[in-house]
């Protein structure tokens, strides 16, 4: 039976709603997602207190989601509230005004549990191994040291961009005395935390700062794709960054390409945390997730409903199987063709010179090469390119998840008209495109034997002369569909290879 999850964050700046449905087949994809700023902890630093306007403002807005949960038929809603109003005295009080007036219950979450919730997200959804990972929020920061996809360490401080611009008084143009004594103050609240020093890993970014930086960063190269999730950049740029906009006003900073207007007046502060965080920990690559405590709660029901741990071993093989799930195609044709295109890289990896992880963006082609069917069989290629290009899938690169999706188009023919998109031309440089024909060819010999979907073609081997490749199919019976299909790749194995292929049974 399917199943529709509401997720509510409701956080020191702004508040967040998604739905999930969850459907029979355990496919589950994100329907609804809507953000507000709302500032809860406005001005709430002066006496513990959340301000009756602050308080206004969300139960409108909670009100407004309740109503859209409804709409959508939410099975379930889950909602969290943090720093906020955990630190206010009328914390918990809000809370059951929010119950009373809305239906929703609201669960304050400890700093420590806001962290975990915020690794779950980042690591079920990156592939990383060692960082450090901050969710830099309104009301809050949190870090957790994550050794070997493990989190080791968590600590939630006390400050985030809101509380800081008040404390300091960076809404507008910030002076020179102004930034010292916030540096200082950040610096010393670091020093405190004695796992924290020259690390040397990447720090991992979640939250409305980190997002804005990349979309500035975004911006300012020109980057050619609406994409948030792994964005990398590096502590060189985000130092460039930095320099720009701190001597800027707010107005000024409200004209920056990228940077929203609701955070114009307290990006100044999230960017001082990002940087001292830099420098504390010397890192020198910051990884954006816009995957969190949402996605943590989320990942966190999820799993325990399959009985399964918090974390996943490998979030691309499953994000790739969601994403296969999530349309109506043949799963058991995809993991065949997927199979035998393995097979067949173990045999030409060195013949057609590719390395070892470009097996990785062949398997995931090859999964998801039939998916554009759901939308129209004929052309269905250039389809799933598409698909593939804006699937969900994690523990990949940009990069790499354009060059799959290139290959997926190609698994007929590597003269598809999709691959003139400009999307390719960005990305890609001339090894890449030579790199995706090879592999798109190995996935175009796999479809054709299995061009049946009955999986008659069990598996392969080749063995090489000077001027052939003799490739063996181990079948238990006559193949005539799959062997007409092949033989019309003929053409185009001989331009990458350089071999005659010759097939036997």
């Amino acid at each position: 039976m399917s199943q529709r999850i509401a997720i509510i964050d409701l956080g020191s700046n702004s508040a967040r709603l998604i739905i999930v449905a969850i459907y029979k087949n355990r496919a589950y994809n994100l329907i609804y997602h809507q953000k507000e700023t709302i500032r809860l902890s406005q001005d709430a630093y002066k006496n513990q207190q959340l301000q009756p306007e602050a308080m206004a403002r969300a139960m409108t807005l909670l009100q407004n989601f309740a109503h859209i949960c409804k709409l959508h038929h939410a099975d379930k809603i889950m909602a969290v509230g943090t720093a906020a109003i955990r630190t206010a005295h009328n914390g918990a009080e809000f809370v059951e005004a929010v119950k009373e007036q809305t239906g929703i219950t609201i669960k304050i979450i400890s700093g420590e549990t806001e962290a975990k919730l915020g690794y779950i997200g980042a690591i079920n959804t990156l592939n990383i191994t060692d960082a450090v990972l901050f969710d830099l929020g309104g009301g809050s920061t949190e870090l957790t040291l994550i050794k070997d996809r493990k989190a080791e360490k968590f600590i939630s401080l006390p400050f985030g961009a809101v509380t800081l611009t008040e404390r300091f008084n960076l809404q507008n143009k910030a002076s020179e005395a102004q930034l010292a004594s916030l540096d200082t103050f950040i610096v010393q609240e670091l020093n405190k935390i004695p796992w924290l020093k020259n690390l040397d890993v990447p720090l991992i970014g979640i939250g409305g700062t980190a997002r804005g930086i990349a979309k500035m960063e975004q911006r300012r190269k020109n980057y050619p794709l609406l994409k948030l999730h792994n964005y990398r950049t590096s502590s060189i740029s985000f130092h460039s960054l930095w320099q720009d906009v701190k001597v800027m006003s707010c107005e000024q900073r409200r004209k920056i390409p990228g940077l929203s207007n609701d955070r114009a007046d307290i990006i100044l502060s999230g960017l001082a945390i990002v940087k001292n965080l830099f420098d504390r920990i010397q890192s020198t690559q910051l990884i954006v997730s816009s995957c969190g405590v949402r996605e943590g709660l989320f990942f966190q029901y999820y799993l325990s409903q399959n009985g399964q741990t918090d974390t996943l071993d490998n979030p691309l093989v499953q994000s790739t199987h969601n994403t296969l799930l999530s349309y109506n195609v043949n799963t058991i044709h995809a993991y065949h063709v997927a199979k035998l295109a393995n097979n067949l890289f173990d045999d030409y990896q060195q013949i057609l010179n590719l390395n070892p992880a470009d097996k990785i963006l062949l398997h995931i082609a090859a999964v998801l090469h039939d998916i554009g069917i759901s939308i129209n069989y004929y052309d269905h290629a250039r389809h799933s390119a598409y698909l593939v290009q804006n699937a969900r899938l994690f523990g990949i690169s940009h990069r790499e998840q354009i060059m799959a999706s290139l290959i997926a188009g190609w698994h007929h023919s590597s003269t598809a008209k999709h691959a003139f998109n400009k999307i390719y031309n960005d990305f890609l440089d001339e090894s890449n495109w030579q790199t995706a024909r090879k592999l798109a060819l190995l996935l175009a010999l796999a479809e054709s034997l299995d061009t049946t979907q009955m999986k008659l073609v069990e598996k392969t081997t080749t063995t090489f002369t000077s001027k052939q490749a003799q490739l063996t199919l181990e079948t238990q019976q006559t193949i005539p569909l799959e062997l007409s299909s092949i033989k019309k790749h003929s053409k185009w194995f001989k331009k990458e290879t350089g071999l005659e292929l010759i097939i036997s049974q």
